[in-house]
């Protein structure tokens, strides 16, 4: 059913610009009525830029931002209600609700991605994952380590994973340079390429090692994976390891993709890892807002956003009437922060939306 919930809001979110849109009243001031409007439209751009970017980024961008974005305002802004215009002795004020989208797709982070301001691939990159496996004495037919890693990887919150397949026909991925991985990755449309090679090994019945030459008609299989990371901006291979795995069942076959499967997911796990270690040191700012009606239970989640890795600056900004809103600094995106959250915390939390720099959760 939480599955169900969560596709819901995706499609809602997919087809629905207004769901990323942040709400935001402001003031503006002016020497005539127009200015004073405009100046409104500019300070709830600023606005929304305050929680899409860390203060630091947006002192070292002031100009940039200042002469590309507060310029453009109005192209930002969906739409807007002038709440209040005021004549004054030295001007006009002009109160408006905006609504500034801030949509993945939209304009805005079009614009931030483009000047280097932001860059949404760290949060959600396109991952590809190419690790070919043998088994010593037959083929076996699915990549159970490869699909370990991929599984890993979309159970962190990484949602733009594919596994590549048919289409690269590399005999040994590891020995691929930095220029063919290249290649690969830009025919496969991809930020992150990760190629590996897995095999498996039959090592006889489970008991065979046991006292008295005992057999229990199980089978034992031993598996190295190995594996490597390349980022494709950058050109450079980031992190590269080997993970072993073992298992027992009924057949050979059974046990080796078990302990495939094994090595892969081992696999993932430190490949995670490494991606938010990658991310970390840009971390963006981020909301997590929290509905609940018992304080104590939004006081939880506060204390598991400080506990959860490349999270920091944890504060709550605002409270009222059941809702907190806290602002922090975060290199991964919004679904593995809610994963992350959801195996550290100790009350029960359910998703309510995502947003590029938004997280909407229910806590009870």
């Amino acid at each position: 059913m939480r599955k169900v919930f969560i596709m819901a809001v995706a499609l809602l979110m997919l087809f629905s610009g207004a769901v990323f849109a942040k709400n935001v009243t402001v003031t503006g001031q002016g020497v005539t009525s127009s200015e004073a409007e405009n100046d409104a439209l500019r300070m709830a751009v600023e606005k929304t830029l305050g929680v899409l970017v860390d203060s630091q980024t947006l002192v070292q961008n002031s100009m940039v931002i200042r002469d590309q974005i507060y310029t453009q305002s109005r192209g930002f802004v969906t739409n807007y209600e002038v709440t209040n215009r005021q004549h004054t002795p030295s001007g006009w004020q002009v109160t408006i609700n905006a609504d500034v989208d801030d949509n993945p797709n939209s304009k805005l982070m079009s614009e931030l991605t483009r000047l280097g301001i932001i860059d949404t691939r760290l949060r959600n990159p396109r991952i590809a994952v190419y690790i070919p496996e043998s088994h010593i004495q037959y083929r076996i037919p699915d990549p159970a380590g490869e699909t370990a890693v991929v599984k890993a990887l979309t159970e962190a919150g990484f949602t733009n994973v594919t596994e590549v397949g048919s289409r690269l026909s590399v005999a040994k991925p590891m020995n691929m340079s930095a220029t063919q991985m290249t290649q690969a990755a830009q025919k496969l449309g991809v930020d992150i390429m990760i190629v590996g090679e897995a095999f498996s090994q039959g090592m006889g019945d489970a008991a065979q090692w046991l006292p008295g030459n005992q057999t229990s008609k199980m089978q034992s299989c031993r598996a190295r994976l190995e594996a490597k990371m390349f980022i494709v901006k950058t050109g450079q291979i980031i992190a590269a390891d080997g993970k072993y795995g073992s298992a027992i069942d009924s057949s050979e076959s059974l046990a080796a993709k078990k302990a495939l499967a094994s090595a892969g997911k081992q696999m993932g796990e430190y490949f995670i890892e490494q991606l938010m270690t990658l991310g970390s040191g840009n971390r963006q700012s981020m909301q997590v807002v929290v509905m609940g009606s018992d304080f104590s239970k939004i006081n939880r989640v506060q204390s598991a956003l400080a506990q959860v890795r490349n999270v920091s600056n944890v504060n709550l900004s605002s409270y009222e009437g059941g809702k907190g809103i806290f602002s922090i600094n975060y290199s991964g995106s919004p679904q593995t922060l809610f994963n992350e959250l959801q195996s550290i915390a100790d009350v029960d939390l359910t998703l309510q939306s995502i947003s590029y720099n938004v997280l909407n959760i229910i806590v009870r």
